[in-house]
């Protein structure tokens, strides 16, 4: 970061913002291993909307954070599309809808950014193949490659960048499948003789539910993101499933 001013904190939050246009890709991780199709009610395209609308997270559930609109970007549409040529996966363009929550962020020693996304599948099979692409040997390796450009293009003079990307055990239960993928990244300024790291953690938790695919976001500079708080907002999210899907 050679003749850079930009305070420490402030840093963190802009590495945040760096993350943020990448969360949509969580839309294709929320799925997981030995998917087993459930019973649900079938979501037609009138419905399909509305459902992706009222599973995601909503202020009530993070009041202590702000909320930043999070609409869908033409340039997210084609990062999707991009990561799921890679991958083999189901394009976005078969959904019958998909939704994503505000985003809801703070501030301090640690910052954090928190959404949701939900894309509604005309079926079951579409999930199943999704499943496929995701838990298959392209899955990670695409996903941390765009991830990995994507922040590349953001750094300033002077900055460098490493990350791992890595499963762990979903928070997730009462779903038809889940998954869980946290990208570990460490972002290295230099100026003079004097280098600086800062850590940053994005947990990408996504499962499946009949027709739908939800994937919660959790983004954190300086601290690993709470097991709690995300074992909290993904019970939530099933159970908004649940109600919604049946």
């Amino acid at each position: 970061m050679t003749d850079d001013p930009t305070p420490p904190r402030t840093r963190r939050r802009q590495i945040v913002r760096w993350e943020a246009g990448a969360l949509a890709l969580a839309a294709l991780l929320a799925l997981g291993a030995d998917a087993a199709l459930a019973s649900h009610r079938t979501i037609s395209r009138s419905q399909a909307q509305s459902v992706a609308t009222v599973i995601n997270l909503r202020h009530s559930a993070l009041p202590s954070l702000g909320q930043q609109s999070n609409p869908i970007t033409a340039q997210e549409r084609r990062l999707n599309a991009q990561l799921t040529a890679c991958m083999g996966g189901v394009p976005d363009s078969q959904a019958l809808a998909e939704a994503q929550s505000p985003s809801f962020a703070d501030s301090g020693n640690t910052s954090v950014m928190i959404s949701s996304d939900t894309e509604i599948l005309p079926s079951a099979a579409l999930v199943a193949k999704d499943l496929a692409a995701i838990t298959g040997p392209r899955g990670l390796p695409c996903l941390q490659a765009q991830l990995a450009g994507q922040l590349r293009s953001s750094l300033a003079k002077g900055e460098t960048l490493t990350i791992h990307g890595a499963r762990f055990p979903p928070v997730v239960s009462g779903s038809d499948a889940a998954v869980a993928i946290r990208f570990s990244v460490v972002v290295r300024a230099t100026s003079g003789t004097t280098t600086a790291s800062v850590p940053l953690f994005a947990d990408l938790i996504g499962f499946a539910y009949g027709q739908a695919e939800v994937g919660l976001n959790v983004v954190e500079t300086g601290a690993k993101p709470s097991a709690a708080l995300e074992r909290r907002l993904a019970a939530l999210l099933v159970a908004r499933a649940r109600a919604a899907i049946g």
